[in-house]
């Protein structure tokens, strides 16, 4: 359980495909018109896909082994809950201090994201508060 949300960890995967498939992800996805990739969201060992083109978004949950992906973001169930916290503690709020603590990884062409980098820190974060007990 952590203490910060009062979810359990083996919720924080489901928390944030329910963020994902809210009627607020599909909106925010119409920020970026623009932009085309794949994204693989990891939390502990259950990963996610997000498909964006062209301001469409589709999520799939199972997807296969060797599945193609741009770039993805790693990290610990425990990291991502801190991070969704309704006030993150110093050093929690943002995935570049969470990589910087060794909680959060970013692997491939990170072009996309760095390019579309807000954008990125608002989807991931549709979670901040939800999980509150």
């Amino acid at each position: 359980m952590n203490q910060n949300t009062g979810v359990p960890d083996a919720d924080a995967a489901g928390l944030l495909r329910r963020a994902l498939a809210s009627a607020a992800a599909v909106q925010m996805a119409q920020r970026a018109p623009y932009l085309s990739a794949r994204v693989a969201v990891g939390v502990d060992d259950a990963v996610t896909l997000l498909e964006f083109h062209e301001g469409r978004l589709e999520m799939r949950e199972r997807i296969p082994l060797l599945c193609p992906w741009d770039f993805a973001i790693r990290g610990k169930a425990a990291a991502w809950l801190a991070y969704w916290a309704p006030v993150p503690e110093p050093g929690f709020h943002d995935l570049f201090a969470l990589s910087k603590r060794g909680l959060m990884s970013f692997e491939g062409d990170l072009r996309p994201f760095m390019a579309h980098l807000q954008f990125f820190k608002d989807l991931l974060a549709l979670p901040r508060g939800e999980g509150r007990a």
